[in-house]
């Protein structure tokens, strides 16, 4: 290692440690993530369903509530130091995990400037999602650990390892199942079992440990994950079925566009447009469309161990679109779609004009477009439109080529055979 590229790694380290102190006072003025992952631990502590507990209104998996529970012994400012550096840290190991994925994706020497091209490029295409994991305080990337974890596992055939890492990310976020068929289609059999039997022992543990006053789960299960598909007037957590712009997946895209010029986003003219048959049609045809493609790109990669990096990056995008709900702090998991495509831009020239094209389109829908740079006015016209979603959708092309581009190579006969 020269004496520059040693100065260079230690500027990098001053550099972030100085940034991550200087960001802290304003992290601390909105505790709001702390707060309700606490105060859901709380209630959980006291008996109480935390989806209808007075303190808080939590709709994630029983589970998250119960891991924050060590959040409940410490004072108010602890906790907001330890969750501050519990996701500055899970951000950071996600960083080194997906750059550990893309360099098994295209393995071989790494000069210096290409490292540093990587990171720079990996970075700066992630960084408003990292920010909305920072100034949202959510957990998502602690969950994105864990599938990172999972992948890198699956592709050094630690099965196991894989299904269980896996497992955890599901049991904190419900998206993640999406994992468990992939490994039964990749024939991963012992994976998928251990999976099965990690989320399920992981999510009955809240019952388990502290049993409720009324069920956790089934409470849990009918508000919050069926209300999306079936809704019901009663249920107050209108916020799964509405056409909010801060709801960045295929379901509310459709039903900004059937809604129009209609933004009230009132409980009525919510439940009206789900409940249409033009918005049901639409989210079929969308979505059988969608599983179509990626379910064809996934017949290609099945047997290549090479791309489960990359199935990883259709399943983490494919795990946002489908989703009732993605707001901002999700989309970190683009982390791993745009590493492996920084790595192809860099290491495959094959494939160079349609990766750079597609990432330039992302990074201008997906970002550019929607942030305090270009003002508020322009930023909820284009989340109003979705365009996080068509930028979401644009990597689908280049891993698209990816893929069909390996998996040619890999089929090919030698040349003069």
């Amino acid at each position: 290692m020269t004496l520059s590229s040693t100065v260079q790694r230690r500027i990098a380290w001053i550099t972030a440690f100085i940034a991550v102190a200087a960001y802290y006072p304003r992290f601390i003025k909105d505790n709001g993530g702390v707060a309700v992952f606490s105060s859901a631990a709380e209630c959980m502590l006291r008996g109480e369903t935390p989806l209808h507990c007075k303190m808080v209104i939590f709709a994630y998996s029983p589970f998250s509530a119960l891991m924050a529970v060590p959040l409940t012994l410490m004072p108010m400012w602890l906790r907001e130091l330890v969750w501050y550096l519990l996701l500055v840290g899970t951000l950071g190991v996600s960083l080194n995990l997906c750059e550990a994925l893309a360099r098994r994706m295209f393995p071989g020497s790494w000069t210096e400037r290409e490292l540093a091209q990587f990171r720079i490029l990996t970075f700066v295409l992630s960084l408003k999602f990292i920010l909305a994991v920072v100034e949202n305080q959510a957990f998502d990337s602690i969950a994105l650990v864990f599938i990172l974890l999972g992948l890198l596992a699956l592709v050094g055939g630690r099965g196991v390892l894989a299904g269980a890492s896996l497992a955890v990310a599901a049991a904190l976020k419900v998206t993640p199942l999406i994992f468990l068929p992939y490994l039964l289609f990749k024939r991963r059999f012992a994976a998928a079992a251990v999976f099965a039997v990690v989320v399920a022992v992981l999510t009955l543990l809240p019952d388990i440990l502290m049993p409720p006053k009324i069920s956790w789960h089934a409470v849990w299960v009918r508000e919050v994950l069926l209300t999306p598909f079936f809704p019901d007037p009663a249920i107050k957590f209108i916020f799964w079925v509405t056409d909010s712009p801060m709801n960045q997946s295929f379901r509310a895209a459709i039903a900004r566009i059937v809604a129009g010029d209609d933004r009230s986003q009132e409980v009525a003219v919510a439940l009206r447009i789900m409940q249409s048959k033009e918005f049901v049609t639409a989210v079929r045809v969308v979505t059988g469309l969608y599983i179509l493609i990626v379910g064809f790109l996934m017949l290609k990669s099945r047997r290549d161990d090479r791309l489960i990096a990359v199935d990883g990056a259709l399943l983490v995008i494919s795990a946002l679109l489908l989703s009732p709900v993605s707001s901002q702090s999700h989309f970190v998991a683009l982390m791993l779609p745009y590493a492996i495509l920084s790595a192809a831009l860099i290491k495959n020239r094959e494939t160079y004009g349609v990766t750079a094209a597609s990432l330039l389109v992302s990074f201008a829908l997906a970002t550019a477009t929607s942030n305090d740079l270009v003002g508020r006015a322009f930023t909820g016209w284009a989340l109003w439109h979705s365009f996080p979603v068509w930028g979401t959708l644009a990597l689908i092309v280049p891993l698209g080529v990816l893929i069909l581009t390996v998996s040619t190579a890999r089929t090919s006969p030698p040349r003069g055979a």
